[in-house]
């Protein structure tokens, strides 16, 4: 696997995610919305899987060989929170 090239990826991912929580928070502010569990959800999945990301992005950093461990760890834990947000989008 290329490193450096997954690195820069992540990297990209971490920008655009939290891109998008702030302009989900900057919509939710303005048009001030009441802050319910589904108005909530949305926010704080990109949110988290900003800081996800982030985070393997320091561990590929830290030890490189285990790029593909790191990824696995990654991907389930930002679809486990992906499936948290729309439980309580669609049950709130």
């Amino acid at each position: 696997m290329d490193v450096d090239r997954i690195r820069h990826i992540l990297n990209s991912l971490t920008i655009l995610s939290f891109l998008i929580f702030g302009a989900l928070s900057a919509i939710i502010l303005i048009t001030d919305t009441p802050l319910t569990s589904p108005t909530v959800a949305l926010p704080f999945a990109f949110l988290s899987i900003s800081f996800m990301t982030l985070i393997v992005t320091g561990q590929i950093n830290d030890r490189p060989r285990l790029v593909s461990k790191y990824l696995r760890d990654w991907l389930i834990v930002c679809a486990f929170i992906v499936l948290v947000s729309a439980l309580v989008v669609t049950f709130a």
